[in-house]
């Protein structure tokens, strides 16, 4: 009995210290608090992502048709909108944040940058406040700036140096317009080039309009929806003729109070992609389908649908 419990012990040793070892290293988990994007600073365009505590990310750029840069913070939960457009910003388009939680809890934050201005990208991290600045920036934005500005500096000399007798000779300048497009014939493209592909799933329990799952296109490719009514309700989308992103998390557990998990799969014959949205079960349902067409985002906001009011005036009587 005792060589059996100092082998156990052993055992217990070689196989549980390294794992307490490893438990012990895992940082606590921190909160992303706010993310806020300013369109003018002194350097460019910045991202402040404040956090709960100190959180170093792991940055890196994905080049392409779309470009963006993808920020990744191990052990961060994050529970705000998961989709902020960027209408005022001349290097992002939008940015997206999502949480992973296999195979290791992670928040990702991306930046969908321009195609048409090349960026780069400075961060810096305050320790008081535990904020991470990114600041993007490109010389082609700053050229251009600096182009106007010596344009109306010409100007103003121009007009400071003309007498009131010679300013009256001059005649108005006359106001070019560029001729109008000729109208082309609709074709039900969109003109942007590559295969139909699914880039992102994102869900978002956030806003007063229901729990939203949000597909993230590069074209405009509405799936076909249908609802399945069982034990587990579920909702199926399917694109047809449809490719995966790297980025795709194929399985989301949402845990909201109607979507309880987003399972996504590839299917062959005929090639699709199906996205599944399983739903607590005991409710009904109500169903709407948004497309952001110039941001290529389909979304579908799912609620509960509420029963009736029957008035006493509409009871029968006996």
């Amino acid at each position: 009995m005792k060589c059996f419990r100092r082998y156990f012990f052993l055992i217990a040793v070689l196989f549980f210290s390294p794992l307490s070892a490893v438990c012990a290293e895992l940082p606590a988990v921190v909160n992303i608090e706010s993310i806020l994007y300013n369109s003018e600073t002194d350097k460019g365009e910045s991202v402040a992502i404040k956090l709960s505590g100190h959180r170093t990310p792991k940055i890196f750029r994905i080049k392409g048709d779309n470009p963006r840069l993808v920020m990744d913070f191990p052990q961060a939960l994050y529970k705000g909108k998961s989709v902020m457009p960027l209408p005022e910003s001349t290097l992002a388009n939008g940015i997206r944040i999502a949480v992973h939680k296999t195979p290791a809890l992670k928040t990702r934050v991306v930046i969908d940058l321009s195609r048409d201005h090349k960026s780069t990208y400075e961060k810096s991290f305050s320790d008081q406040s535990n904020t991470l600045t990114l600041t993007l920036s490109s010389p082609e934005v700053k050229k251009v700036e600096q182009e106007e500005v010596k344009v109306q500096a010409v100007t103003e000399k121009k007009v400071v140096d003309v007498e009131p007798e010679a300013e009256k000779a001059v005649p108005p300048a006359a106001v070019l317009q560029k001729p109008a497009p000729a109208p082309q014939e609709e074709t039900g493209a969109t003109g942007q080039e590559g295969d139909p592909q699914l880039l992102e799933i994102t869900f978002d329990d956030s806003s007063n309009k229901g729990e939203m799952v949000i597909f993230r296109l590069n074209d405009f490719f509405p799936p076909t929806v249908s609802a399945i009514e069982k034990e587990t309700p579920r909702v199926l989308c399917d694109f047809m003729d449809m490719q995966l992103g790297a980025d795709v998390n194929k399985e989301i557990f949402a845990n909201g109070k109607f979507v309880e998990r987003i399972r996504t799969t590839q299917h062959k014959g005929p090639d699709k992609v199906r996205v599944s949205l399983d739903l607590s079960a005991d409710r009904d349902y109500d169903l709407q389908q948004v497309f952001f067409k110039n941001d290529n985002l389909f979304v579908i906001i799912v609620n509960e649908l509420q029963p009736e009011v029957v008035k006493n005036s509409d009871l029968a009587t006996e």
